[in-house]
């Protein structure tokens, strides 16, 4: 828990398995923010990320990165997140699904 809150994060104790007991508060200066509003696509939504302050905890940070998801199935989710600004190599696998909308889906996306 020190260590947790020392780095600035929340620190959570939780009944909940495999659920995070430390991570960034939503304020952090850490991580990505979103741009602008969501779009809405044929499948999903887009939305733009930059990166909120210098503050690198990996390095060679990418800012902007795009988020889009995708309502796949009632029970499967697909994210991918990429640069738009650079083409880089994608494992070429394609995984259709009949294509759901978001109030068909057993799941919820919040921004």
């Amino acid at each position: 828990r020190e260590a947790c809150e020392a780095r600035g994060c929340t620190w959570c104790s939780s009944d909940v398995p495999n659920a995070p007991w430390c991570f960034f508060p939503e304020n952090s200066p850490y991580g990505y923010a979103r741009s602008g509003n969501a779009e809405q696509t044929a499948k999903g939504w887009r939305v733009t990320l930059n990166k909120r302050q210098a503050l690198s905890l990996f390095g060679n940070d990418i800012s902007p990165i795009v988020l889009e998801v995708e309502f796949q199935t009632k029970d499967r989710l697909r994210f991918r997140l990429y640069d738009p600004n650079a083409q880089r190599f994608e494992v070429p696998l394609k995984i259709d699904g009949p294509g759901v909308t978001a109030e068909e889906a057993n799941y919820e996306v919040e921004f």
